[in-house]
């Protein structure tokens, strides 16, 4: 008989074999290693006790992982990852899960609680809706293959070591997700190379990117220094600064009308998207 509990207990190793498992047959493959793993649970706050496992005597079959920070002003938790084992699927788990960790977030006063889940997975985003979640915004997650470097880009760019998070908020079109939050980023800081373009003494755009995955959580452009060329200089500069053969943003609020534009320029694609999904709890 399954029972259900917090995480608190678990070692990293089982739940990373059960991770595996859960998503061995997902749509976006997840193959990461251990490390990769370790390092998605800090990036994204990961907080054991209001996370939840579903136990099969002591083996994990199924886990909702959350995350736990303040968010626009409130303590929220986030689903880091949502996953039950191939075998044990269609049994009601996934929603025995969530009532379970909602009493653990009623404990620890969490107020919302914010997920993401893929446009084309019906049968989660339907769990979820039920479960009393609603659509915030969709996003788009785009790629493109590494491209040759540019030698017609004005603007020169240069690293930034301590990033002005104030300064660079000012120039968003919308607010990152979770996983590219400013809480994300600075929580795997040495993961990323951060550059940005400075015009008289005063930078006017930035972008960073994972050193080895290629994947860029942030780029942006002050909006009165756009159509200039800054954003293609950050981009070109961007690729020299990781080893992987693609570039990726994942994320894009799809009603950034002019990010959107921006990436179909540079030549990303779009590969799939997904809702970004509230539950209010207090």
């Amino acid at each position: 008989m399954l029972h259900y509990e917090s995480l608190i207990h678990m070692g990293r190793e089982e739940m990373y074999q059960s991770f595996l498992k859960a998503f061995s047959d997902y749509q976006v493959p997840m193959n990461m290693t251990f490390p990769q793993f370790e390092k998605m649970l800090k990036r994204r706050g990961f907080d054991s006790y209001v996370s939840v496992g579903a136990f099969e005597g002591d083996s994990l079959v199924g886990f909702i992982l959350n995350g736990c920070r303040m968010w626009n002003g409130k303590a929220t938790a986030y689903d880091v990852g949502t996953g039950v084992i191939p075998q044990f699927r269609k049994q009601g788990i996934t929603n025995y899960m969530l009532r379970t960790a909602r009493q653990n977030f009623s404990k620890s006063g969490v107020e919302q609680y914010v997920l993401e889940v893929l446009t084309a997975n019906t049968s989660a985003a339907s769990i979820y809706t039920k479960n009393g979640f609603t659509v915030e915004r969709e996003l788009l997650c785009c790629q493109m293959e590494r491209g040759m470097n540019r030698t017609d880009l004005l603007h020169q760019s240069e690293r930034v070591m301590d990033p002005d998070w104030e300064l660079f908020s000012k120039f968003w079109d919308y607010q990152p997700s979770w996983q590219n939050s400013i809480q994300s980023v600075d929580a795997v800081r040495e993961s990323f190379e951060i550059l940005a373009v400075r015009i008289n003494n005063c930078i006017v755009g930035y972008g960073m990117i994972d050193k080895i995955t290629g994947e860029i959580p942030q780029i942006a452009v002050d909006k009165n220094w756009r159509n200039k060329g800054i954003g293609s200089r950050i981009l070109a500069d961007l690729m020299n600064q990781t080893s992987s053969d693609q570039l990726k943003i994942l994320n894009i609020d799809t009603r950034s009308e002019t990010m959107l534009q921006f990436i179909t320029a540079a030549g990303f694609h779009n590969t799939v998207n997904q809702y970004e999904m509230k539950l209010e709890l207090q």
